[in-house]
């Protein structure tokens, strides 16, 4: 499969530390792009939706580098940030014909199948200032695909948004991937599971992980066990190792990692997304964070 961006030898200043990429590809499809806070993801999509000019190194979009084709390449990028301000004297309608027209898209059959397609037809003449922060989040997705982009980047695209809303939003997402390069950074992974087609893993400005979404889940150097455990023997388990526990009559049911049978009845248990995100970062802790794969394409 060809790479539609390439990233090459790059370094942008992130705080008290440096984003560091020697070399990163990126393909069609939909790619997840986890760290903890801080860890540069944001900076990252700045970089890619230009805008921001990286300190060092170079990116290019379909062989064509953003110093040299700045214009053609911005009108094929969308972009959500995650602190999105939109214009709260306009109504819905006005803000969406507004920006295609500044995209130069003229079509207002655009801005009425995305108002369709995100849910905004009660509110298609409502003053943003009025609408919920859920809703505004809707528009500003929408908003990103006024001009149907090649290069889609969001960061955290599913803050405020309900559960049915997040599930239309991935759903969108998903579909809208096919053939073009979407980026999201998210917190949640397991709801994105049946969708991604790649994982990007970034960690104090390092990339830890590269790869196609199952290779995620392989290979991991912690198994992930389940089962019952009394309550008195709960000290046996570094709160670390505890992805989670609930109350049960006979008990606590856990979920954790170990390296080998925990305690007895327990069962390994195929890991989720999130479970192979929490292995990696545990991992990575423990061995004083110098966890880093890469897949293929």
């Amino acid at each position: 499969m060809q790479a539609m961006i390439s990233i090459d030898y790059m370094r942008q200043p992130v705080g008290t530390f440096a984003l560091e990429i020697e070399q990163l590809r990126l393909y069609p499809g939909l790619t997840l792009l986890v760290g903890s806070n801080g860890a540069g993801k944001s900076t990252l999509l700045k970089l890619l939706a230009t805008v921001d000019k990286p300190r060092k190194g170079r990116i290019a979009y379909q062989d064509r580098e953003a110093a040299d084709h700045l214009p053609l390449i911005r009108s094929q990028i969308g972009y959500v940030p995650s602190d999105l301000e939109l214009y709260e004297e306009m109504t819905t309608q006005k803000l969406l014909v507004y920006l295609a027209e500044l995209k130069g898209v003229f079509h207002i059959e655009m801005v009425d199948r995305l108002i369709r397609d995100f849910r905004l037809e009660s509110y298609r003449n409502t003053r943003i200032k009025r609408l919920s922060i859920g809703v505004q989040r809707r528009i500003a997705i929408a908003q990103s695909l006024l001009a149907q982009p090649k290069f889609l980047f969001l960061d955290e695209p599913l803050n405020a948004l309900d559960s049915g809303e997040r599930k239309m939003a991935i759903t969108y997402l998903t579909r809208y991937a096919l053939g073009r390069v979407v980026v999201a950074a998210i917190h949640e992974m397991n709801e994105w599971e049946a969708s991604a087609n790649r994982i990007l893993w970034l960690e104090n400005g390092r990339l830890r992980f590269e790869g196609r979404a199952a290779e995620w889940k392989w290979n991991l150097p912690l198994k992930v066990w389940e089962g019952v455990v009394e309550r008195k023997q709960m000290h046996r388990f570094p709160e670390q190792t505890v992805i989670f526990m609930r109350e049960q009559e006979e008990g606590l049911f856990v979920r954790l990692v170990a390296d080998e049978l925990p305690y007895p009845g327990m069962e390994e248990v195929l890991p989720s997304m999130e479970d192979a995100y929490f292995v990696r970062k545990l991992s990575a802790k423990l061995r004083g964070g110098q966890s880093s794969t890469c897949g293929q394409p």
